[in-house]
């Protein structure tokens, strides 16, 4: 399968509550409810090992989040299959969130994006602005102050505008593949719901995610797609500190990459993955940890696996007080 998906997912865990990511700041369940925030997230996700070639995938193949010296855009008319090969993306994202409203937040994505690949000779690298993501959540129900039994729904929509490079070229002039691309060039669509449950410091939460995605000038486009993102949580709350781990999964599915209407054969995604996450809060600031490493995925032969990912983020809470539209009496708790 060609790993493009990393790019054209808005989530990599709206924690892409958004369900491509691990971090808990999404999920409803940190000690800042209903509190703007601004924050700082790295990602990387890497491909590596090709079915009935490798019998070992590996996080960190040499080159794939460190840039190395060698190799080139030398052309082999025969492919080698080798253990070196790879697919790494890597994301630096800031994330801002704010609440107009005691139940309505609104979400700005923005982020620089590195994307790397090495395919027997050939390396390929490039670093750009990717495709800024504008999103609005409803809180349909929001968890009582201090109640044992709380319970959140979230309910969202949301828009992936092409601003971000999707003709970058080598230094031959040649426009890179789409997957290369930290952009889309699409104008995609996206609708999600969040529902967690918890009960004293334990909890369930579950993110749901479909999008809509357009079609660039190149007439390309992904099919549209399915994310899920689960998760069981531990809470532990010490004075100012609060400590959560997780146990979580993500699952994906696309048809494909289409282009000109025809599917391209191996474009496939359809992959289920398993980690651990820890968030750890201190007044107002926090950190959130997480990988998660592949466990099931559709691909065919020679085509390279997904490993897993990894994530790490820095966050800011406001202690807000003030809304610009008022809600009830309730909603204001």
């Amino acid at each position: 399968m060609r790993k493009f998906l990393l790019i054209l997912l808005p989530f990599l865990s709206i924690n892409t509550a958004l369900a491509c990511d691990i971090c808990g700041c999404f999920m409803g369940v940190v000690p800042y409810d209903n509190q703007s925030s601004i924050a700082f997230m790295h990602r990387y996700r890497v491909f590596n090992g090709y079915r009935n070639y490798q019998s070992h995938s590996r996080y960190f193949p040499a080159g794939a989040y460190k840039t190395t010296h060698g190799g080139g855009h030398d052309t082999l008319l025969t492919k080698n299959y080798s253990s070196a090969d790879y697919e790494s993306f890597k994301v630096f994202e800031l994330r801002t969130k704010y609440f107009i409203h005691p139940r309505i937040e609104l979400n700005v994505f923005a982020s620089v994006v590195n994307n790397k690949s090495k395919a027997d000779l050939v390396k390929l690298s490039y670093t750009g602005l990717g495709d800024p993501h504008f999103f609005v959540g409803y809180h349909i129900i929001r968890p009582k102050p201090e109640a044992d039994l709380r319970m959140r729904w979230i309910v969202g929509a949301g828009v992936k505008l092409p601003s971000g490079n999707y003709y970058a070229k080598d230094e031959n002039d040649m426009r890179l593949p789409f997957l290369m691309q930290p952009g889309t060039g699409s104008v995609d669509y996206f609708f999600y719901t969040t529902y967690m449950i918890a009960y004293k410091m334990v909890g369930l939460s579950t993110t749901t995610n479909y999008k809509l995605n357009g079609k660039n000038f190149y007439k390309e486009q992904i099919g549209n797609s399915f994310t899920n993102f689960a998760s069981l949580f531990f809470r532990y709350k010490k004075k100012n500190w609060m400590f959560m781990a997780s146990i979580n999964s993500y699952y994906e599915r696309t048809s494909g990459l289409y282009i000109h209407n025809v599917l391209q054969t191996g474009t496939e995604m359809n992959e289920l993955m398993c980690g651990l996450g820890m968030d750890v809060y201190y007044k107002n600031i926090g950190l959130s940890i997480g990988a998660q490493r592949t466990v099931h995925q559709h691909n065919q032969s020679g085509e390279l696996r997904s490993v897993g990912r990894f994530l790490v983020s820095l966050s800011y809470n406001f202690n807000q007080r003030k809304y610009l539209f008022k809600g009830k009496k309730e909603d204001a708790q």
